[in-house]
């Protein structure tokens, strides 16, 4: 039990420290571009990161005594996650539902209601994380099928869209076990799933491949992928 602990805090605090990295290394890159619209990538996933961030520090800080796990802070904590997939949603939408872009607002705004309803209305925390898992993952099924189709059509250049593919799969089933392993000795396990998905993550935009293959092929012009709203 001891050593499940230690992995749960080890792993929360890593995850904390590679998401708020992430998130200013995006929130920079965004700053930096010449055209910034609302729905671009890096900005979406800056804001992403700091709802996970924020989520994660609260868990790490329940597990070391100082913030006692009260309803009121796992309430707090699911707008925090609220705050990183409706982002992403809003993304998806753009991607792939551009031809109801007149709609888009509408939809985000039914799912903060939906969200935010069943966050502050449902009385029972399991019933919560099973009300909203699902959303977060279906929204992850469309990501990583994004990611599958950049990966495949060399789309997105500056990530590596393979490894955004398997974090977004650690992620998700990091969020499917957590209800089923939450009384088990194997309670640690989402929270050790989610700093891999993490570690994938600042790899793929990080990306140490880029710039060496950009100097093997100037000819080729990458670019983010920029979504118009």
């Amino acid at each position: 039990m001891q050593i499940g602990t230690d992995l749960v805090l080890l792993s929360s605090m890593a995850t904390v420290v590679i998401a708020v990295s992430l998130s200013t290394y995006l929130g920079r890159k965004w700053l930096s571009q010449k055209v910034r619209l609302l729905t671009d990538l890096p900005l979406v996933f800056a804001i992403a990161f700091v709802g996970q961030a924020f989520n994660i520090a609260i868990v790490t800080l329940q597990h070391i005594g100082i913030l006692p796990a009260t309803m009121i802070f796992f309430r707090i904590r699911t707008i925090g996650i609220g705050g990183s997939i409706i982002p992403i949603f809003g993304a998806i939408l753009q991607i792939w539902a551009p031809s109801i872009q007149r709609y888009h607002n509408r939809l985000v705004y039914l799912l903060s209601l939906y969200w935010l309803g069943i966050d502050f209305f449902v009385p029972i925390e399991t019933l919560i994380m099973s009300l909203l898992i699902p959303v977060l993952v279906i929204l992850g099924l469309m990501m990583m099928f994004t990611f599958i189709i950049t990966w495949r059509t060399g789309r997105l250049k500056e990530v590596r869209s393979e490894l955004m593919v398997l974090s977004v799969l650690f992620g998700m089933a990091s969020q499917v076990l957590r209800v089923p392993l939450l009384t088990t000795s194997l309670f640690y396990l989402p929270d050790v799933l989610l700093a891999i998905s993490m570690v994938l993550t600042a790899i793929a935009f990080g990306n140490p491949w880029y710039n060496r293959e950009k100097k093997v092929k100037p000819e080729e012009s990458p670019h983010m992928i920029a979504l118009s709203g």
